[in-house]
């Protein structure tokens, strides 16, 4: 049951052991189920119970407990934006290569551990015992509710037992004592409902709701003049997107786009943004997107809107509120035509940069953005202040934040040379708006410093372009796109990892999404077995509207599928047959294995003979008996796939897949 322990005099923890009495409470508590984990120790982390004791203005919050479950678990320490540790590198103790764990913290040090002594064997790596040690001691000792763990730790460093039963034993209570922080993490940290979401993008201004309703054999209702998107969308609309399997909607660009700069025919760019902190009047009032939210909750959807974090359009609200919100130089001649554009602002002339990120040691920008400046501490309380309005004006459900890699402290500061706050924008920022809403969900679109992003705070991050792995490109968009298979099971073992872990940013897996082409161009005879590997992935993955019906308005100028500079429309009576086909089958499949499953994660299966195939193992969680395996070939090749243990022997044509069942 538990003790209590003080610190400080002002902050309570709770913990298990597994050898106190059992009627020392009478209360249940969270980890009463776990009391027999282990003979060797329990491995039970600390529940926290939010009592709200404060001494003083000193208080001990939830949010805080979830900080400090997430440094141990995944990020470690940092020091304002650079990592006071780094991963632990696992050395070959025969052959003398290296291997990175997957995260800082106690699940990627475990995953990788077992995962290099069950493929070499726990002799090549028992050289390093002791370093493992001092690596966790260090990990553990900033937290001071792992005091339980050092000391176990402790003892069984110095124990008369040999190696390799220090090892066994070691590996044994990491497992217990990170299946206790897993389980803490699930109750206590509400936004993790992201890492496993199924997603639905649309285009309001696309998406042709009346269209829709034709072919789904709905009546559209009489309405006189303009229809207004939010005011228009019905629970029966969302009802369709709730059947294809999915449970959030994310209705991309609906902020109001400036009239300054604006390119194209078709609106204008929607994150070309005049004001973060309102809809597009073109879409409805506010009232209606309160209202859009609402029916999104009764029909069991959640919502997330974009937060656009890096720049404003030229003539947004808050650039005429405070041009040092901005990049920008006083300047009364003519300001440079490459990158700049001229603004005034209270008789004075400002020449203020357009948004823009580094790109070939250069800067290349967005002409119609204004770039905001995140080392000015006014404006990064301003941005807070907006995402925190969202959320208690609108209810929505989670932010997708565009381009979130570029304003990390080291990112902008590279960029722009311009020294930066101590702390990361984006740590504060996520703490105070989950202080309104503890289920709020934030996912980066990065494609650089995700582990960064991770420490921050974000709950999920796209999976396209992550590189700063040994292992190369681990992106899942890249890799499956390439068609290179050892590239493509690298991927799928990160977001393996990612899925298992929970003290991290999770996973979100695409194939397609509004900036890349329709997917049926990229992956061609590939798409089944691309899509098929896609949806089954127990991380976040996300559809971008119109995919599932092969729908695809691209221009020579604009390879989007709903291009942002002409006039689009879904025409949902149109579309390629082959590819609404597969997509039918892949929702329905997939659909019928998560009910069937429940929760599962994954173990990715690696061609031993080098062969043009990739897949995984799915296991659930709640009967680890019940497996299947996803086996399909996105590469451009006949693939002969052989794995003796599972007794699978077939061949796989671009584009196939088989889904075996595995259980005993």
């Amino acid at each position: 049951m538990h003790y209590k322990l003080f610190l400080n005099t002002t902050i309570i923890y709770f913990f298990l052991f597994c050898n106190f009495s059992t009627n020392a409470f009478a209360i249940a508590d969270l980890e009463s189920k776990r009391q027999d984990a282990s003979i060797l120790f329990d491995g039970s982390a600390p529940a926290f119970e939010d009592l709200a004791i404060a001494k003083s203005d000193l208080k001990y919050s939830r949010q805080d407990y979830i900080s400090q479950l997430r440094q141990i678990m995944s990020a470690g320490v940092w020091n304002g934006s650079t990592p006071a540790m780094r991963h632990f590198q696992f050395k070959h103790g025969e052959e003398g290569w290296n291997a990175q764990s997957q995260s800082v913290g106690l699940e990627g040090f475990l995953w990788s551990k077992k995962e290099l002594e069950d493929k070499y064997g726990a002799d090549k790596f028992i050289h390093q015992l002791d370093g493992y040690f001092t690596y966790l001691d260090h990990l553990l000792a900033p937290v001071a509710w792992t005091k339980e763990l050092r000391d176990a730790l402790t003892n069984l460093k110095n124990s008369d037992l040999n190696v390799y039963e220090k090892n066994d034993r070691l590996n044994l209570m990491l497992e217990n004592y990170i299946e206790g922080l897993q389980e803490n993490m699930e109750q206590y940290d509400s936004a993790g409902w992201i890492k496993k979401a199924r997603i639905y993008e649309l285009f309001p201004r696309a998406y042709n709701t009346a269209g829709r309703r034709g072919v789904a054999g709905f009546k559209s209702p009489a309405n006189s003049g303009k229809t207004l998107f939010f005011k228009d969308f019905a629970i029966s609309d969302f009802d369709v997107i709730k059947r294809m399997g999915f449970d959030v909607v994310w209705p991309m660009g609906i902020l109001p786009i400036g009239k300054r700069g604006q390119t194209g025919a078709g609106g204008g760019s929607p994150y070309s943004i005049s004001d973060h902190s309102t809809v597009n009047p073109d879409l409805g009032t506010e009232e209606d997107f309160k209202n859009f939210v609402k029916k999104a909750h009764m029909a069991g959807l959640r919502v997330m809107v974009d937060f656009v974090v890096n720049h404003t359009s030229l003539d947004s609200k808050l650039l005429h509120e405070d041009p040092d919100y901005f990049l920008n130089f006083r300047y009364d001649g003519v300001c440079p035509r490459d990158g700049y554009f001229e603004h005034y602002f209270k008789g004075r002339k400002y020449c203020v940069n357009n948004g823009g990120f580094e790109y070939g040691g250069g800067v290349s920008t967005w002409i119609d953005t204004a770039q905001v400046n995140y080392s000015n501490e006014k404006l990064r309380s301003r941005m807070t202040q907006i995402l925190k309005g969202w959320v208690s004006k609108f209810d929505i459900d989670g932010f997708r934040v565009d381009m979130a890699h570029l304003d990390l402290n080291n990112v902008f500061s590279q960029t722009w040379h311009k020294s930066m706050p101590y702390e990361e924008f984006y740590m504060p920022m996520i703490r105070e708006v989950k202080s309104i809403k503890a289920s709020v969900a934030f996912i980066a679109e990065a494609y650089s410093f995700q582990e960064d992003l991770s420490a921050c705070g974000f709950d999920a991050i796209y999976s396209k372009y992550e590189t700063g792995r040994p292992e190369g490109q681990t992106g899942w968009y890249e890799t499956s796109a390439g068609g290179n298979s050892y590239k493509i099971g690298s991927s799928i073992n990160r977001v393996a990892f990612l899925a298992w872990q929970n003290g991290g940013a999770g996973a979100v897996v695409f194939i397609g999404n509004h900036d890349e082409p329709a997917p049926e161009t990229v992956y061609g005879k590939r798409l089944p077995a691309a899509l098929i590997m896609t949806m089954l992935m127990p991380s976040s993955v996300m559809v971008y509207s119109g995919a599932e019906i092969g729908y695809n308005a691209a221009i020579p100028t604009e390879h989007k599928p709903l291009p942002f500079s002409v006039p689009t429309k879904i025409d949902w009576s149109s579309g390629d047959s082959r590819v609404k086909e597969t997509y039918q089958n892949a929702f329905s499949i997939s659909n019928k294995i998560r009910s069937e499953m429940g929760d599962y994660d994954i173990k990715p299966l690696w061609p031993r003979d080098s062969g043009y195939w990739s897949g995984y193992v799915m296991i659930s969680k709640t009967n680890p008996n019940l497996k299947k395996a996803v086996i399909g070939n996105i590469t451009w090749n006949s693939a002969a796939v052989n794995i003796p243990e599972y007794q699978i022997s077939l061949t796989l044509e671009p584009g196939e897949y088989k889904i075996i069942n595995l259980s005993r």
